[in-house]
């Protein structure tokens, strides 16, 4: 096997050194074409003025709203469009390739006002007036080229300002402003995508890996708060990821081989006249093979797919469809020979996993004159199977079976105003229906001692939702306003069901100091669902408890102000400031404890006899900058000091004025990343994360000795009356990746180095407590306490690992 894995490595480093010794002359150049819109009639633009950034090339829209550049230099490049009487626009950065035509539509906004009156900016860091603080554009160089994402958008996102990057365990949760991981909502071309990761982890967000494939994505608007109404409301975050259409002259195919995983692209037009596209990617991973030879305990495959077919029924018409899915299995390594302490430990518990997820929707869009009609309907499932055995092995008794699904079938429409005597209006409804079902056996220990907690559930609920925003802009477009509303209600219980029970209003500002100062703020409450591994939860660890008379939708109000300061169209400095109170968070009637916070071993969150009544609260302030063009250099820097708490509940399971630290209160997070463009098309990138210590809670060593405890749970237990009284050290390191490609006439090769921790840092986590195990592979009995296993403690690195990743890509 490691002859095999050696042959590998030299031919991933063979291949870019043959292209590139080939006799075929590289060429530098390709072809930018699209249409240029008017946003409000969705009508073609005679006459808009396309040009290059950086550059001399230029162009003029014909009559059919179209062009065409040619000549445009291989790489990342960006448009500036203007039109008389529109506000210009520079887009979000794109790549060319000589492969084939690089497709920019562009849809611009008619002035309110002259250009003498007010000076228009076209800066890509330009607000919106629904969400003039808290939102962040990433285009598509930054989604390609972030050091240490590997292709992840979860990892791209968190360089933004506020976004917590977990050191202790490998997942890529979205931990944002002091939230926690299931206080995010995903977005893909307007339809919600509830499960974003391989081996996800239900009732949160996180994962090993991202299954949406970044190289199709055209953009994402990732908001930390001033949510768009027409999202359905997250806690803490909301991803709107954009994908692009399809190439309407020709074949264009992709092919990705790296370290973990091997893909393929394709980018097509379906129909004869290139009105129909389709573009999409298949994704297998073979780290099973890798993490055997490495001897880890686990031994992952997942396979991912995506898809989006467009077509274009008129000029105002637009049809699409789209598809998102992964099947993934877990097995566990039983081959290994000797292996670490720390590995038994993590074969002792974890369980093997099956797991299946797919989102299939479709949008229809119609433009008219002064708006836009968008109607969306889409239907998402995950199938989620655990199992583990006593001593993993078969023929012995199984401690851990779970059979859990989920699945929703959604349908939205929306309908925008841009002109209602200088009002703009935004105002649509939702519905749909839900569907749970759970059975789960299980080892657990409580107050009364090792039980079976046996769970057998089955429910569906409707759901039903309105929004409506009314916005405008005042004293010659310098002040902004924007008033909105969302109702959300579903079927659940009576405590779901009166969607104005859960109204979730909203107000925005906005105000340009000068050309280059704004000051903004919002004041908004939202509300979210509980998830389904705790909605639908009905085992016996308290008997006679309903669920459904305690859970009500969680519920945050939030507080932010900033201002920004953008001395040039590329470049932006920003400060803000936010302040979030929670409460009818969902309270384990177990530990008194909000279900969020589970440790971040746990493969489900949420799956305990919970009542809405825990509040908390995080605030805190950011610091950012951003430059797109920095002496040819993409630069972030961001500044987090935030702090993040849940109230102690009594003994009445009623909040305190105590407040305890939530699992992610690390105080401090700073990165710095540059991704600099040499020439021969070269690119080299780097990142440097720093984020405080991760709180933990010390071990109950007593009850985690108990045989009968250590044996429902194979884990230790937290002393709960120590609440995450510890902290982890500071944890940095630094992520570095190169770039190479060579263009050919009608194909293009790539290669790239990924490393992550490039300088190796480790420091001392939170010990791993487990029984000593014998030379016979049992467990040792305590002599000197009857019922104990005699306990040890075995030392936990957090970092301490370079990862590096290395590919190519062929194109054509």
């Amino acid at each position: 096997m490691m002859g095999l894995w050696k042959y590998y490595w030299m031919l991933l480093l063979a291949v870019p050194i043959a292209g590139y010794s080939q006799a075929v002359r590289p060429v530098s150049s390709g072809i930018v074409r699209g249409e240029v819109k008017d946003k409000n009639s969705g009508l073609p633009l005679t006459g808009a003025l396309v040009l290059v950034v950086n550059d001399t090339l230029r162009q003029q829209t014909d009559t059919d709203g179209r062009y065409e550049i040619q000549g445009v230099p291989t790489g990342y490049n960006t448009l500036y469009v203007d039109a008389e009487g529109y506000s210009g626009v520079l887009t979000e950065s794109f790549l060319v390739t000589t492969s084939a035509p690089t497709l920019v539509n562009v849809e611009l906004e008619k002035r309110m006002v002259t250009v003498g009156e007010v000076v228009v900016s076209a800066s890509p860091f330009r607000p919106t007036t629904e969400s003039p603080v808290s939102m962040r554009r990433i285009g598509t160089e930054e989604i390609d080229l972030t050091p240490g994402a590997n292709r992840d958008i979860s990892k791209v996102v968190q360089s933004a300002p506020g976004v917590l990057s977990v050191p202790t365990a490998n997942r890529n949760d979205v931990l944002v402003r002091g939230g926690g991981a299931n206080e995010n909502r995903y977005y893909l071309d307007g339809i919600e995508i509830p499960v974003l990761n391989h081996f996800a982890v239900q009732g949160g967000s996180g994962g090993n890996a991202s299954l949406v494939n970044p190289e199709l994505l055209k953009s994402v608007n990732f908001y930390t708060g001033a949510f768009p109404a027409q999202f359905s409301n997250g806690l803490s975050s909301v991803m709107d990821m954009q994908m692009r259409s399809g190439n309407p002259d020709r074949f264009h195919g992709k092919l990705i081989l790296g370290a973990s995983d091997v893909g393929l692209n394709v980018d097509t037009p379906i129909s004869s006249n290139g009105k129909t596209t389709l573009t999409g990617s298949f994704r297998r991973s073979y780290l099973q093979m890798l993490f055997k030879v490495l001897k880890l305990p686990f031994l992952p495959t997942y396979n991912d797919y995506q898809f989006k077919v467009n077509s274009k029924l008129s000029d105002r018409d637009e049809l699409y469809v789209i598809g998102l899915g992964s099947f993934d299995k877990n097995r566990l390594n039983l081959s290994m020979k000797d292996p670490e302490e720390d590995r038994k430990y993590i074969l002792g518990y974890l369980p093997e996993n099956n797991q299946i997820s797919y989102v299939f929707g479709a949008g229809y869009l119609h433009s008219f004159t002064g708006g836009r009609l968008q109607v969306t309907a889409s239907r998402d499932y995950l199938k989620n199977q655990l199992c583990k055995y006593e001593n993993n092995d078969e023929a012995l008794p199984k401690t851990l079976d779970i059979d859990s699904r989920e699945g929703n079938y959604r349908v939205r429409a929306a309908v925008s105003l841009w002109d209602l005597n200088g009002f703009r209006l935004q105002a649509g409804v939702g519905g749909g229906t839900g569907s749970y079902r759970n059975e789960t056996f299980r080892q657990v220990y409580t107050a009364e001692g090792s039980q079976e907690d046996r769970s057998s559930s089955r429910f569906t609920v409707g759901r039903y939702e309105f929004f409506a925003t009314l916005s405008r802009d005042f004293f010659r477009e310098r002040l902004s306003v924007l008033a909105g509303l969302r109702a959300d209600g579903m079927t659940y219980s009576d405590l779901t069901s009166n969607p104005f029970r859960q109204l979730s209003p909203r107000v925005s500002l906005s105000y340009k100091l000068s050309r280059k100062w704004r000051l903004s703020a919002s004041v908004a409450r939202y509300h979210q669902e509980p998830s389904y591994t705790t909605m639908g939860y009905n085992g016996n660890l308290i008997p006679g408890y309903n669920q459904k008379e305690g859970l009500r939708y969680m519920a945050v109000n939030q507080y932010i102000a900033g201002v920004n300061f953008s001395p040039t169209p590329q470049s932006d400095f920003k400060l803000e400031g936010f302040y979030k109170q929670y409460s009818r968070l969902p309270v384990s009637l177990l530990d008194s404890l909000p279900v969020s916070t589970g440790d971040f071993a746990d493969y489900i969150v949420g799956d305990v006899p919970a009542k809405s009544v825990g509040k908390g609260r995080a605030y805190g302030g950011e610091f950012s900058y951003r430059n797109l063009n920095l002496y040819n250099t993409v630069v972030n820097l961001a500044y987090t000091f935030f702090v993040s708490q849940v109230n102690k509940m009594d003994g009445e399971l009623r909040p305190t004025s105590h407040y305890l630290s939530s699992s992610w209160n690390v105080g401090h997070i700073f990165n710095v990343s540059a991704i600099h463009k040499f020439g021969a098309n070269w690119t080299v990138g780097a990142k440097w994360y720093l984020s405080g210590g991760v709180p933990y809670t010390p071990y109950d060593e007593t009850l985690s000795s108990l045989t009968s405890a250590w044996d429902a749970r194979r884990r230790p237990y937290p002393d709960n009356t120590r609440y995450n009284g510890m902290k982890m050290p500071v944890y940095h390191q630094l992520d570095l990746r190169i770039d190479k490609v060579w263009y050919f006439n009608k194909w293009r090769l790539g290669f790239y180095l990924d490393i992550q921790n490039l300088y190796n840092y480790k420091a001392a986590g939170q010990e791993i407590l487990m029984p000593e195990i014998g030379a016979d592979g049992q467990y040792m009995p305590d002599p000197n306490k009857p019922g104990h296993y005699k306990m040890q403690h075995i030392a936990h690195d957090i970092g301490g690992t370079i990862l590096p990743t290395l590919g190519i890509t062929i194109e054509m």
